[in-house]
């Protein structure tokens, strides 16, 4: 990465993880679960959106920097953009689980990785996030140990590292702030067009009749 994309990446990075907690995450407001989490060659940062967390949709989003010996702050090493990022959720009454692709595809910032759920049920769910290098490209082939064969590409032949938290889903709720903030952009205009039409000056007819 050429030196300036590499600063601004890094200075993008350093206002989300030094964010008290809450970041603008997949399209909202996110809650932070892990912040500077060694693991293996990386250093994770892991947030959840929306917040509070609910029934049938949940956004997990990842930002992955170098892990630098002797750094403990994580911000020595520069972003890592490239990993092979999947996340697995799983519910802990009825053992529901769903994985998903982590990719910078659908984050709303390209230096996370951001993987979508529709979690069908309430309660707690453990999350867990597994990273790990690409050994090869998507369609291609790795050669086994041995040399004597060619196995297809996957998370399980990359020595994942993995790292996880827990989270609570509630039931869907009445979407009152987006009801609320519809409504205050209505009164808004209104109160605009009121405003206009208010001071607009009077017109008089000057035809006079004979």
């Amino acid at each position: 990465m050429a030196g300036p994309k590499r600063l601004f990446a890094l200075l993008m990075l350093l206002i989300c993880m030094l964010s008290p907690g809450r970041v603008l995450a997949h399209g909202g407001v996110g809650i932070q679960h892990l912040n500077n989490e060694p693991a293996g060659p990386y250093r994770v940062y892991v947030w959840s959106d929306p917040e509070p967390p609910q029934v049938g949709e949940y956004h997990v989003i990842i930002a992955l920097t170098e892990n630098i010996a002797g750094d403990a702050t994580g911000l020595a090493g520069g972003p890592v953009l490239d990993a092979y990022v999947s996340v697995e959720m799983a519910h802990q009454d009825s053992g529901t689980t769903l994985s998903a692709r982590a990719s910078h595809d659908d984050a709303l910032n390209k230096l996370f990785y951001t993987a979508t759920f529709a979690p069908p049920s309430k309660g707690i769910w453990s999350v867990q996030v597994r990273i790990a290098a690409p050994a090869c490209e998507d369609g291609e082939s790795r050669d086994a140990e041995n040399g004597s064969s060619t196995l297809p590409c996957g998370l399980e032949l990359l020595d994942p590292v993995v790292v996880g938290f827990e989270d609570e889903i509630l039931p869907k709720a009445f979407p009152w702030r987006a009801v609320l903030s519809a409504l205050l952009s209505v009164i808004l205009m209104a109160g605009a067009g009121l405003l206009y039409w208010k001071t607009q000056p009077l017109t008089t007819d000057h035809c006079g009749s004979q």
